[in-house]
């Protein structure tokens, strides 16, 4: 900088040359003097060496280009030096080049001299110094000279902003569409130039309201995880403080926490950024200020709801200022957060972006490379890229995804070939090495979310066929949890773009992967979909037959369920990989299945129709007709039977399903009113009480012996409750449960109340019915199972340690509000197995006999039921009984018709091997 400005004194004497280190006065006002000595000038030159240009160099830049749009005959000269990139800065194409290795050469000088005085050309090689196509970035106003095809949608959004000055217009469109560079290479770039898109059809002159545009302070921000701390940042930068200078955070911070209390507004930031500039800088305030809110679905994905709330209010509020304008570019598939944000959604303006078109994409492709003199190979090959992209791109996405790795890498290799010829292999449409990198990027960078990634691209992104490579699959948003959008949206976006989330043109929000490239060049997918294969072959087949039945119309719709061996196979799958399945193909597989059991019902109620008849003529031929059999064969074809087939068969655990239990495993085998049922595991324990344990009493086992090791060799299912009044009522209803002998509730109420006044008999009575009903092994539990599964691990008197403490049960004496009669099941917590009211609030029946002692009892768990059985044993104590009654050994009987309001039962289920 220092030869050239030698170099130009030299060759003419009498010029005034500005170069600040000479021309500043130390301790000056800077700021003002540049400014006005741009506004003096007769040509203004911007040299760029190796380390390109700084902050202040763009600020001049800015200054030189607002007087070249005012002053159309102004010299703006770049002096790029040879083998360097040119700035991004917008317009570069327009001024005049000076390219060497050195700036102060004769050569040199005179090409700047002769730029300076209006004359000069354009360099004819420009696609050595730029790039014009920006790959996976953003276009920003920089690179506004290369931004095509959207100049209908610039004008518009321009257009909008004039007519409804105090909304809030919102770009909205399907990810990878190009919403972001629409907003900053288009209408921000128009702004600042004060003009149309040169290709744009525009609807008249330049809006008379914008015409100080190109001064307007323009504050571009994402919301990010603080919205708040991103909208008050901008305005900060141009307050000119030095980012080192900690006045510039202390005031940061201080207006985010105001804002976000409400003690001030936005309109107090606009005030205070043009006070800054009036009274400290000296330098004109900015007539108007524009704020781009780029992806602006960061607020409902990465904001706090504080946050995001107080953004969406401190701007909806301040709209109507006559010195703002504001714009936002969003993803389509938030419009529905962005409908439930009131603030936001009463200001807003839609405006639509689609995706380019094939005409438009021709001009993506070939205008860029014309302007910098680059040529393509072959006359049509421009428009052959934007054809074959146009056919390879989803429909509803567009083909921007495709054309960013395409163009950039074509230029990349021009460049390093020297020619400026863009070639196209015939191959080159095969973008699977660029999202290896990408997908293996993204791993390396996120490596705890290779699961759900794994997830997401084969069982959901991915259409297996036998013998076929892997398409890209459609998914609903509907078929993804919240956390897997996450996912999704984080992968559609910049930097990683492996996916696309769109919105059709019926409105479903859907994802699927950005080319199906990924599916034959990434390794590490290929062996997801290798390990998947069989079940995401068969998904595919059933999506495709669920799709058939779907379209099927009136009375062949049922003809088209699926049936016979498909209708096996699908019930194998739905047992073992359910999660795995979108609710419609569970629910296609459901209507299956329900078809193919109503079948039966028919075909079974008509030989129980001939049975019936046979039997009665047979009986009435004999002329013994057993009364009580006919009426419960007649219940049983009339009520329980239907009863079981529509509340119990479609529930019962497939074997299947029941090996696959593990403890902790909760299952109810009936739709509603029969026992929620909690897997238990195998274990051993010392039954009975040690001779130390406080409360002990004459029920327990008092001579030798006291404690006993128990097996428990296999896991078993216990009810998480004691029997309710609604599962005992729902047996009475159909028969199953004597109705004489119906349960008094003492006044108590029923449903969740624990049914008391059963015996033991009724007991029994309970648990063959639910065993009839579902055909596996409900009984009462016998009486080491309960102590094992009362204690659950614990070796104190109760589970939860050697004293009664206050509200840990209901009993006499425990401490809870429920001290004069049975509280409903589930009051108090439950213990390490997940049970509750294993001690007090109702005696338990268990099937045991009543022993004294445990001389002679079993050791590996199962029922004591040799001898004389006028007693059955009860365990639990109750709410009428003191706390010793409580303890996990405490025993108590009673005969088999006992029935009082402090005893009832629970039931546990033998599992199969």
């Amino acid at each position: 900088m220092q030869s050239l400005e030698e170099s130009l004194r030299r060759q003419d004497s009498g010029a005034k040359v500005f170069f600040a280190p000479k021309s500043l006065r130390a301790g000056g006002l800077w700021l003002p003097q540049l400014a006005r000595e741009i506004a003096e000038a007769t040509a203004f030159v911007l040299l760029v060496g190796e380390k390109g240009i700084g902050s202040w160099q763009a600020m001049e830049y800015y200054e030189a280009l607002d007087r070249r749009v005012r002053e159309h005959d102004f010299p703006v000269v770049l002096v790029l030096l040879d083998g360097q990139s040119a700035p991004g800065l917008p317009f570069l194409r327009q001024l005049h080049w000076v390219i060497t290795s050195d700036p102060a050469s004769d050569k040199s000088l005179a090409q700047v001299m002769d730029a300076a005085a209006g004359g000069g050309a354009l360099p004819g090689e420009l696609w050595r110094h730029t790039a014009p196509y920006r790959g996976l970035h953003v276009m920003t106003e920089s690179n506004a000279d290369f931004f095509f095809g959207r100049e209908r949608e610039t004008a518009a959004v321009i257009g909008r902003l004039a007519a409804t000055p105090d909304k809030l217009p919102i770009l909205l469109g399907n990810s990878g569409v190009g919403k972001s560079s629409l907003a900053l290479a288009g209408v921000l770039a128009a702004l600042m130039r004060q003009a149309w898109p040169d290709a744009a059809q525009a609807p008249g002159s330049w809006p008379p309201s914008f015409d100080a545009s190109r001064r307007w302070c323009f504050l571009k921000l994402k919301p990010g995880t603080e919205p708040v701390r991103a909208l008050v940042e901008p305005f900060l930068w141009t307050w000119q403080f030095e980012a080192v200078d900690p006045k510039r955070a202390e005031l940061q911070s201080s207006w985010v926490n105001k804002l976000l209390e409400g003690k001030v507004t936005l309109r107090d930031l606009l005030d205070a950024t043009q006070a800054r500039y009036h009274e400290e800088l000296h330098q004109p305030e900015p007539p108007a200020f524009f704020i781009s809110i780029d992806q602006g679905e960061e607020l409902y994905v990465r904001a706090g709801e504080r946050e995001r709330r107080r953004f969406s209010e401190i701007l909806a509020q301040d709209l109507g200022d006559p010195r703002l304008r504001a714009m936002m570019s969003m993803r389509a598939d938030f419009f529905g957060d962005l409908h439930k944000d009131e603030p936001l959604y009463s200001v807003h303006r839609q405006i639509n972006v689609p995706p380019l078109r094939e005409a438009q994409l021709r001009e993506v492709v070939s205008r860029p490379a014309a302007l910098l003199s680059a040529r393509f190979e072959t006359p049509g090959l421009a428009a052959s890229i934007a054809q074959r992209a146009a056919e390879e791109s989803t429909r509803d996405a567009g083909a921007l995804p495709l054309l960013s790795y395409l163009l950039d890498d074509m230029w990349t290799k021009m460049v390093h070939q020297g020619d400026g010829v863009l070639r196209l292999p015939a191959q080159a449409i095969e973008l699977g090495a660029v999202m290896v990198d990408r997908a293996d990027a993204f791993l390396a960078a996120h490596p705890t979310s290779e699961d759900a990634l794994r997830r997401v691209l084969t069982l959901e992104l991915a259409t297996v066929r036998e013998s076929e490579e892997p398409t890209r699959r459609r998914a609903p948003r509907s078929e993804l949890s919240d956390e897997e959008w996450r996912l999704v949206s984080e992968l559609a976006d910049h930097p990683n773009r492996l996916l696309v989330t769109a919105t059709s043109e019926v409105g479903e929000i859907y994802a699927e992967v950005a080319h199906e490239a990924i599916f034959r060049r990434w390794e590490k997918l290929r062996n997801w979909i290798a390990a998947e294969r069989e079940f995401l072959a068969w998904k595919s087949g059933l999506e495709a037959a669920r799709r058939a039945w779907q379209t099927t119309p009136g009375s062949s719709k049922s003809d088209a369920l699926l049936m016979g061996a498909a209708l096996t196979q699908a019930e194998s799958w739905l047992a073992k990989r359910r999660q795995d399945l979108p609710v419609a193909d569970r629910d296609f597989i459901d209507q299956g299945t329900q078809r193919e059991r109503k079948a039966r019902i028919r075909t079974r109620r008509v030989q129980a129709l001939v049975y019936v008849l046979l039997v009665g003529i047979i009986l009435g031929l004999i002329g013994v007709i057993n009364e009580a059999y006919v009426k419960v064969q007649w219940n049983w074809m009339r009520t329980m039977r239907p009863y079981r087939v529509a509340n119990v068969d479609p529930y019962v655990l497939k074997p299947e399903a029941e090996l696959a239990l593990i403890p902790g495993d909760v299952f109810r085998e009936c739709a509603k009113d029969c026992p929620e049922m909690v897997v238990v595991p195998a274990g051993e324990f010392m039954m009975g009480s040690p001779a130390n344990e406080k409360g002990h009493n004459h029920n327990e086992d008092d001579g030798n012996g006291r404690q006993h090791k128990v097996t428990i060799a296999r896991p078993i299912a216990v009810s998480k409750y004691d029997v309710t009044f609604a599962d005992w009522d729902a047996c009475v209803s159909v028969g199953g449960c004597p109705q004489e002998n119906r349960a008094g509730d003492a006044g108590w109420g029923r449903g969740p109340q624990p049914a008391v006044f059963l015996s033991w008999d009724d007991a029994q009575a309970f648990v063959a019915w639910l065993s009839r009903m579902s055909g596996k092994g409900y009984r009462l539990l016998t009486e080491a199972e309960w102590e094992y599964a009362a204690r659950a691990g614990s070796i104190t008197a109760y589970f939860w340690g050697d004293e009664i403490g206050k509200g840990n049960a209901n009993c006499n004496g425990c401490g809870s509000k429920w001290n004069q009669q049975a509280s409903p099941v589930g009051s108090f917590k439950p213990n390490a197995f997940g049970l509750y009211d294993m001690a007090g609030n109702v005696w338990q029946w268990v099937e045991d006999c009543y022993h004294e002692n445990y001389n002679g009892a079993p050791a590996d768990g199962s029922a004591w039921t040799l001898g004389e059985c006028k007693s059955r044993v009860l365990r639990g104590g109750s709410w009428g009984y003191n706390p010793e009654y409580l303890r996990s050994t405490a025993r108590n009987w009673g005969t088999p018709d006992l029935r009082n309001s402090n005893v009832g039962f629970r039931v546990g289920r033998t599992l199969g091997p």
